[in-house]
């Protein structure tokens, strides 16, 4: 598991808004009311929020063992990395929404990876995770006093909220962030998150994903045993759903945007940047003439750029796995 909060429900009504971000009222979806990563109660609970982050430190501990402590930097930057040489940018005074923000860690990160972005708004269902988050942006802890350091960061705004239908206006912001949290979706509510993360994007927005790839030998190996896959989904309900739906949510995206680039960060996890699509209109076509081409453009698997590199020529995937062992301890 991530140790991360998820943020999709059902929502009605809106609140105060924000750069065209609006605070809807919120339901729990029966699939969100399940144990998660051995909470009884989930993701809605103060045990899971609170010890969110110092989970998260121990995921990449085990990603990145001869990084001790510092495993967990790593092992987020190495998305970080990959995003940004796929192309990832956000521009001056720019929006960027964080989808499933947890207690906020991606979204710190974030606002440290794109400085010259105005605006940075992370969205999760947990009161609870978010509750936490707001607390410690409050509070700046040291390294000392918290698992990590937090600074203080008047950009940055995290929010109780529906990924799924976020009350932010069409085509408002520059980036979406989902960071390790489609794994712990129903492959049907990714898809819908997918499609949130387009309508509020820009033409020529980024969608940004950062997840679990089971095409990597490392988790394809894992799958193929029955006993060690029951360990890793014992405590993840839909990684299953996950491991066989991920290639549904990379075609939905190469229809429906401009490009798809897709690399290994990890021994075991990819990196994703899509770009939304910009529609240049011709004013002298008819409506129906626009409507054809836009037919046109949605026939079969349409991107204009699909680019996946997380394979070398030979076959091999481009980063070596670095994650402890099944049978290994951190020294």
């Amino acid at each position: 598991g991530t140790g991360t909060g998820t943020g999709t429900g059902t929502g009605t009504g809106t609140g105060s808004n924000h750069h065209g971000i609006g605070v809807p009222r919120l339901d729990y979806p029966s699939y969100y009311t399940k144990e998660f990563h051995a909470y009884p109660n989930g993701n809605l609970s103060w045990e899971a929020a609170i010890e969110q982050e110092l989970a998260s430190r121990a995921v990449g501990a085990r990603n990145f063992p001869s990084h001790g402590a510092k495993g967990e930097d790593v092992f987020r930057s190495s998305f970080e990395q990959a995003i940004i040489q796929l192309g990832g940018n956000v521009p001056k005074g720019g929006i960027v929404v964080d989808f499933g923000c947890g207690t906020g860690t991606s979204t710190r990160r974030l606002s440290k990876l794109f400085l010259q972005a105005d605006k940075f708004v992370g969205i999760d269902l947990s009161p609870y995770f978010i509750a936490v988050g707001q607390r410690l942006l409050e509070l700046c802890p040291t390294d000392k006093e918290w698992v990590t350091s937090i600074d203080k960061d008047d950009r940055i705004e995290l929010r109780v909220g529906n990924i799924v239908d976020t009350n932010i206006d069409n085509d408002s912001v520059d980036a979406v962030n989902i960071s390790l949290v489609i794994h712990e979706l129903p492959i049907h509510v990714t898809l819908q998150v997918c499609q949130e993360a387009l309508r509020i994007l820009k033409p020529g927005g980024q969608l940004y994903i950062s997840e679990m790839d089971f095409d990597s030998p490392a988790y394809a190996a894992q799958r193929e045993n029955a006993m060690l896959f029951s360990l890793l989904r014992s405590t993840e309900p839909y990684l299953d759903e996950y491991a066989d739906g991920v290639d549904q949510v990379r075609d939905y995206l190469r229809l429906n945007c401009q490009s798809v680039k897709i690399t290994a960060a990890t021994g075991r996890h990819f990196a994703l940047v899509a770009t939304k699509k910009e529609k240049k209109k011709n004013k002298n076509k008819t409506k129906q003439q626009d409507q054809e081409q836009d037919d046109d453009e949605d026939d079969g698997l349409s991107s204009l750029l699909w680019e996946d590199t997380r394979f070398d020529s030979q076959g091999n995937y481009a980063v070596v796995d670095t994650h402890l062992k099944v049978w290994e301890s951190k020294k």
